[in-house]
Parts: structure tokens; C-alpha cells; sequence
């Protein structure tokens, strides 16, 4: 019963890739992700007078006090890696949150490895912004997104959908 659905994965993931060859802005505007302290947080990138913004909100542990919400700011159109790779630049400043303890904890600038010091002007990192933090990525009143178009290039949304269909029943 698993090695269909991890074939079925690997057969998605690898569409995935294959559509993710064209540098321009990230295809994933907003994720999820958990940190080692297993604070669930979710982000939001958006786009704000030239420079990105990040948006983050984390809900602790159960019990572990009340949600916060941060935005980080920067310009990384600066870096000359980001314009062929903004996919890995994006998926490389995630990961950096991720392992942070408190994404919203003050802390140094986020920087992605392929535009790192030296590599890029300092305005190319990413800012906490100060203050308590915006409000939280607003929840959408639509129905969440079909699997295929969370996951696959939106050129493979029509064979992805097929193939969830398939395996979904």
C-alpha cells in the first residue's frame, strides 16, 4: 500500500522539478513549516515596493503561550544568483527558519547560501522588522488547494490532478 503512493510522490516531485526550470519570482508564495521547539508556523511572501516581504506566523506547543507574527524585509533581486535561482534562494531561506528555535525572536539578518556575504549587497538579506509584528497571514476563505496545484508546476496541474483523482478514488 505504500510503495503506490511513495511512486506516486516521486512522480509528482519529479514534475515538480521539471516545471521549476525558469528563474522570475518564487512559485510557492506560502508554505508551512515546523521548528525544533515544534512551534507550527506558516509564511507568506509578498512583494512590497521594489524589496519582499516575508510574513511569519508560529503557534507554539499546546500550552506554550500565544501566537506570534513577524515579517522579514529585503531586497534579494539584488543578489545576482536570484533572478536564475529565486526558487532555491526561497526554499534556502525557509530552511534557515525552520531551524531556528523563534523565527520571530530577534536574531541576525537571513541570508540565503548562493547569496551570501560576499556574493551579494547586505540589502539582498532579509530584516526582522521591528515591532510587534503584522497581523497574520489573513486565513482565505476559499477551500484549500487541490493537492496538484499545492504541489506541481501550474503546467502539470491537469496530469497531477488526474493522478491524485486516480489514487483518491
Amino acid at each position: 500500500m505504500r510503495l503506490p503512493l511513495a511512486l506516486l510522490a516521486l512522480a509528482l516531485a519529479a514534475l515538480g522539478a521539471a516545471g521549476s526550470g525558469s528563474g522570475g519570482e518564487a512559485a510557492a508564495q506560502a508554505g508551512r513549516f515546523s521548528t525544533p521547539e515544534r512551534h507550527r508556523c506558516s509564511w507568506e511572501l509578498r512583494s512590497a515596493a521594489g524589496a519582499s516581504e516575508l510574513w511569519l506566523s508560529c503557534r507554539p506547543p499546546a500550552g506554550g503561550g500565544a501566537a506570534r507574527s513577524c515579517a522579514y524585509r529585503g531586497e534579494p533581486r539584488r543578489c545576482p544568483a536570484y533572478g536564475a535561482r529565486s526558487r532555491q534562494y526561497w526554499r534556502q531561506i525557509v530552511g534557515r527558519l525552520r531551524r531556528r528555535r523563534h523565527p520571530c525572536a530577534r536574531g541576525g539578518p537571513l541570508s540565503a547560501r548562493l547569496c551570501g556575504p560576499g556574493r551579494a549587497p547586505p540589502e539582498a538579506q532579509l530584516r526582522l522588522l521591528p515591532g510587534p509584528g503584522p497581523a497574520p497571514p489573513a486565513a482565505s476563505a476559499e477551500p484549500a488547494a487541490e493537492p496538484a496545484e499545492a504541489y506541481c508546476a501550474e503546467r502539470w496541474h491537469s496530469l497531477c490532478s488526474f493522478f491524485v483523482g486516480f489514487w483518491e478514488g
